[in-house]
């Protein structure tokens, strides 16, 4: 068994989202035997220093950070690396997630971490930790790039867990979801308590500004949604489900399954998702409406039928605003993403108007 300390870093938010990665890290590691901390920067803004000085009080044998790409996030990884390369004893360090996955090496060499895991990690840490515990050499491990000498070795990749249905829930227990649960969404009461599920893993769709390591969609079935919320509800009066899969609307007739599994199993609760305007058909709509769902969150990116097609949108003007129309019409609120400054994008595009 293995001491593990998983870093949810400071975020700078006043309420933070779960952090389901990590939860769902966390359980991997927990169904594999071994004791997990949750280290919850993002809740109470600890300094760096307290992370060393953490450290340096209680003995871990390996640490994890995840994070996604962007430069706070970046920033955010340096100065947490640098507060646990200062500690007195030092865990196995391990970075995740899409900040380090795409570059490791850079990464690597940036944060002195000891294991980059690229990609699906429930598989990937615990065939780490058990080559750690087992003295295995990291070359053994799936799914990883470490420095040996003044090389980098990346590893063959950790098949996608095509299963998905068979990955254990987070581990909530270890998080303290009353702050969470305080998560605000759209059409959320103040007495209404928030959390995040994640219905799927991918996109079916291969719009060009979209960056994925992993090709392809993964939904989770209908009868492991709902429990998960019937869980949810249960031990920590979740009433709101926020779906953060990139797109919950990946098809009609899995968007009309669940749907009708939400209705059947009588769940009542209040729900957004991601969604796709030419999936917006009033059928789907009134009964997304009947299960609880009050914001679809769309990516519109363009009015410009060239720039959509440039960017390999696969959808028209007409489906947007006739998607658009159906949504208002079903009693569900709208959300719009645009994106400019695609190839072929003018000041012209952002000038069209629907007529």
């Amino acid at each position: 068994m293995m001491r593990i300390l998983l870093v949810a870093y400071d975020n700078d938010s006043c309420i933070s989202q779960f952090p389901q990665g990590l939860a769902y890290i966390a359980s991997a590691c927990l169904n594999a035997g071994h004791e997990v901390k949750i280290y919850n920067q993002d809740i109470y803004h600890w300094p760096d220093s307290h992370l060393t000085d953490f450290l340096n009080r209680e003995r871990y044998d390996l640490v994890g950070i995840g994070a996604c790409g962007g430069y706070y996030q970046y920033r955010k990884a340096l100065q947490l690396a640098e507060a646990i390369n200062s500690s007195k004893s030092r865990p196995f360090f391990v970075l995740g997630g899409h900040l380090a996955a795409p570059e490791p090496e850079f990464f690597l060499r940036k944060t002195l971490a000891d294991a980059v895991v690229i990609g699906e990690g429930e598989i990937t840490i615990v065939k780490l930790i058990e080559a750690l515990e087992q003295r295995k050499s990291l070359r053994s491990v799936k799914g990883i790039a470490f420095l040996e000498g003044d090389k980098c070795i990346q590893t063959p990749r950790q098949a996608l867990i095509e299963d998905v249905d068979a990955i254990p829930f987070p581990a909530w227990h270890l998080f303290p979801i009353d702050h969470y649960a305080l998560l605000r969404m759209p059409h959320i009461e103040n007495r209404e308590r928030c959390m995040s599920v994640i219905s799927g893993r991918g996109c079916r769709f291969h719009c060009n500004f979209c960056y994925r390591m992993d090709k392809g969609f993964r939904g989770r079935g209908p009868e492991s949604i709902v429990e998960e919320i019937k869980v949810l509800k249960r031990d920590y009066a979740i009433s709101y489900i926020a779906f953060q899969d990139e797109l919950t609307m990946s098809s009609i007739p899995r968007t009309v399954e669940l749907c009708e599994s939400f209705i059947k199993n009588k769940l009542a609760v209040k729900w957004c998702c991601n969604g796709r305007l030419n999936y917006a058909k009033p059928e789907v709509l009134k009964l997304m409406k009947e299960a609880g769902c009050v914001f679809i969150n769309y990516g519109i990116e363009s009015l410009d039928e060239q720039a959509l097609r440039n960017m390999n949108k696969a959808l028209t003007v007409k489906q947007i605003v006739r998607g658009i129309e159906n949504t208002l019409s079903s009693g569900i609120s709208p959300g719009f993403n645009i994106i400019f400054g695609n190839i072929g994008e003018n000041a012209e595009s952002l000038r069209l108007e629907v007529r």
